[in-house]
């Protein structure tokens, strides 16, 4: 009887939230996108875009696990985690345009730091034997493809950031514009941790753990989301 109220828990936790936030950032998008369709705003959007369809994704394959379990579900989850760390780059190529970089960091470099950075992570989840399944289908993942993706999201993802925003802090003379660019750099650091602890869940089958992550990350995402938005997309 504990492990079903456990189990019911679990799958509450899951879909419920992220059915909540998917909405929240399709509601930014909207906001955005009416204010300004500008390449800035384009951006950011297919930034919450990508992490809301991974979100209803997620939910989705959380109920079929838990009702219908299958092989179909290792799919899913698949897909799933490679449509969050692909919408990172969306994050990088938000900074270099907000660092007024048009022309020099053209289109066609930023499609190609996209399409570079996808291959980088789909490579990545092809890795032999990194991603195993639990008997309810859940990702269970190796310590090798856990240190290789969190060096790969280091280096594609949290030194470019980290670069890029210390250049546009210099950059911003305003002081209304540094109190939001730093409101939008709590959301990215946030970011980070979400990714960092994500990761850990699928690598560490510590039960206690999963529990205070899978509540701890529904506050983090969705503080990081706003923060992003109020701190820089809000005035796109």
């Amino acid at each position: 009887m504990i492990f079903q109220i456990n189990e019911y828990l679990r799958v509450f936790i899951i879909f419920v939230p992220q059915i909540f936030m998917a909405g929240l950032f399709s509601y930014l998008i909207f906001k955005m996108l009416r204010r300004n369709t500008n390449r800035n705003s384009l951006t950011l959007s297919g930034f919450y875009f990508i992490v809301s369809l991974g979100l209803v994704m997620n939910g989705i394959a959380a109920l079929m696990a838990f009702f219908t379990p299958g092989e179909y579900i290792g799919i899913l989850y698949f897909i799933v985690t490679y449509f969050t760390m692909f919408s990172f780059v969306f994050v990088i190529v938000f900074i270099l345009g907000l660092l007024k970089l048009k022309y020099v960091f053209t289109l066609k470099k930023a499609f190609a730091i996209i399409l570079a950075y996808g291959i980088a992570w789909l490579v990545l989840h092809l890795f032999p034997g990194g991603v195993t399944y639990s008997e309810n289908w859940v990702p269970v993942y190796s310590l090798p493809y856990y240190i290789a993706a969190n060096i790969l999201f280091t280096i594609s993802f949290t030194i470019p950031v980290i670069y890029y925003s210390i250049r546009l802090r210099k950059l911003f003379k305003d002081s209304n514009l540094k109190k939001k660019l730093s409101l939008f750099l709590v959301g990215i650091v946030m970011l980070i941790v979400i990714i960092s602890g994500a990761l850990l869940y699928n690598t560490w089958q510590d039960s206690t753990f999963k529990t205070l992550w899978s509540i701890s990350v529904i506050f983090l995402l969705i503080s990081s989301g706003l923060l992003i938005y109020y701190g820089m997309g809000r005035d796109l």
